[in-house]
């Protein structure tokens, strides 16, 4: 049998937050690829302290794991939602006892705080405790694109565990395509707005002009050239979005990427670049960020290492070209609407 660790909470906050939206996407391409759920119920998290939490969890998923028999495949959504202190010794105990555990990484902690000198002593324990180890514990391993995957190398994973997903997939229920796209609309900047994550957008150049959507932005301090929407929730704000490129851009500065989410950009995919694109529209990403080669090999957008050059790079587009990219844009986000990546993943992994 093919299952999938479905995690349900008491709780489910934060609902406007794109954070789930890429986990249930996963959950229902499982289904339709005739994976089953393998179901662990937690109670509210919330309301217990981290000793008590931990314990509960580790049961739950012990429970759940009992159903499994020799040469069962499970495939689990890393990091779980709320992190077990226990499950490398959990996968190995799956492992001895013949079934097939594969992870789909959704972050990796270790990257994205590898510079961080202030970490905590309590997150770093808790970050080797669940990633330390755990992929050597495991049959196979998706990992988002080639430079994460040659980090897991160079951390000692063997190489034919690993298979690149390329870029995630997102699903949009009662899609309408975009039409009329033109290279001189604003730039389209959506998901977690806050200071911390997008403190760019509060010194952007006068020109492109830029439609935000999402939580956490500073309205008092919108710059002329912004323009606001509000926030949407997943399913829908696909056909709010407005503009001519998806940007992809994370940290404070506009010169470059910067801080713990924008250097992370160098080893992940955003999945911001999958709505983008799911919606029909190209990309603008930074150069050194490692979705740049998936965005220039498909030919769905354009690389930039500062923001200061975006509307020079912009006005060197011909319509013709910006048509192009408009038009790779649509195909790789029909694949991505489809399912096509996780799905030519998990084919590799069997």
């Amino acid at each position: 049998m093919k299952y999938y660790l479905k995690e349900e909470f008491l709780h489910d906050h934060n609902v406007k937050n794109a954070g789930n939206k890429a986990r249930n996407d996963v959950e229902v391409i499982f289904n339709r690829l005739g994976y089953a759920p393998l179901k662990v119920r937690v109670d509210d998290w919330y309301k217990m302290n981290v000793l008590n939490a931990q314990i509960h969890k580790y049961r739950a998923l012990l429970r759940a794991f009992k159903r499994l028999k020799k040469n069962d495949d499970i495939v689990i959504q890393f990091p779980l939602l709320h992190h077990s202190l226990f499950i490398n010794s959990l996968l190995k105990s799956l492992k001895n006892r013949g079934v097939n555990t594969y992870l789909l990484i959704h972050d990796l902690e270790t990257l994205r705080f590898v510079n961080d000198k202030t970490l905590p002593f309590r997150m770093k324990l808790r970050m080797k405790l669940t990633e330390g180890d755990t992929f050597y514990s495991v049959t196979g391993l998706i990992a988002h694109n080639p430079i994460m995957k040659s980090v897991l190398v160079d951390k000692g994973v063997a190489e034919d565990k690993i298979v690149s997903l390329g870029i995630f997939d997102y699903l949009i229920p009662n899609f309408q395509e975009k039409s009329g796209l033109t290279k001189d609309q604003p730039i389209i900047v959506a998901g977690n707005l806050a200071q911390e994550k997008a403190g760019y957008l509060y010194n952007l150049p006068e020109a492109p002009a830029y439609n935000l959507y999402g939580v956490g932005f500073d309205e008092s301090r919108a710059l002329a050239n912004e323009t606001y929407f509000g926030s949407f929730l997943p399913d829908e704000l696909p056909a709010a979005l407005e503009g001519g490129f998806g940007l992809v851009w994370d940290g404070d500065s506009v010169e470059t990427c910067s801080g713990f989410f924008g250097e992370y950009l160098r080893y992940n995919n955003s999945h911001k670049a999958s709505l983008y694109l799911a919606s029909g529209f190209p990309l603008v990403v930074w150069k050194q960020s490692a979705l740049s080669h998936f965005v220039l090999e498909k030919g769905c957008g354009i690389a930039v290492e500062s923001l200061h050059d975006l509307k020079e790079a912009i006005d060197n587009l011909s319509d013709a070209d910006y048509q192009d990219l408009v038009n790779n844009a649509k195909r790789v986000g029909q694949e991505i609407r489809e399912g096509h990546y996780l799905k030519t993943a998990l084919n590799q992994l069997a």
